[in-house]
């Protein structure tokens, strides 16, 4: 309950930090496929908001890249300049295994290695083997994409708000590397 509670004072305080700085671009929207399965489901409610810095990582509402008037929810794998590839089951980013702990069930499907262009990415479903996304597609440009999911706000019992976990991810390593001298200087 406490948990909820803190939850709601959050979204409260996203809303009122985004109407004091002019933040406008707050869209609803309901979730339609399965592709983003176990992390949205059919008929979950969303919240996005129009960023300018898209992380990997980061659910992302798109408009569908082959020019279906259809609003899409995907993840961000790949970002511009890098190289992907599917292959074994696992996703690899310049060659690096990715850890990917969200995902429904292995692809079971093979990509050969993909340059992604300048102010494009790479998005997939998290529900890879039921998911029409950049392993059918490709890269998809920035342009075509609305916004970050930053919350799901029904059903109600699995109210979420997504940037947390990554907010506190990026906040520990900035305080670890003050800690440890990396990366900053003393001013």
């Amino acid at each position: 309950m406490f948990r909820l509670i803190k939850n709601l004072i959050l979204l409260g305080i996203v809303f009122l930090l985004g109407y004091l700085f002019g933040i406008k671009e707050i869209k609803f929207f309901r979730i339609t496929s399965s592709s983003m399965e176990p992390t949205l489901n059919i008929d979950d409610k969303i919240i996005s908001e129009k960023v300018k810095n898209i992380q990997r990582k980061d659910i992302v509402v798109l408009y569908a890249p082959e020019g279906k008037k259809e609003v899409l929810v995907k993840r961000v794998i790949g970002l511009p300049g890098e190289k992907i590839e599917v292959k074994n089951g696992y996703v690899y980013i310049n060659g690096e295994l990715m850890e990917e702990k969200y995902i429904k069930e292995k692809p079971t499907y093979e990509l050969e290695e993909t340059e992604i262009p300048p102010d494009s990415y790479f998005l997939l479903g998290d529900n890879r083997n039921e998911s029409e996304d950049s392993s059918t597609w490709g890269p998809v440009q920035k342009d075509f994409i609305i916004g970050k999911v930053i919350c799901r706000y029904s059903p109600f019992r699995k109210f979420r708000i997504f940037w947390i976990k990554m907010a506190r991810a990026r906040y520990k390593i900035l305080i670890k590397g003050r800690v440890q001298g990396v990366g900053f200087r003393p001013t």
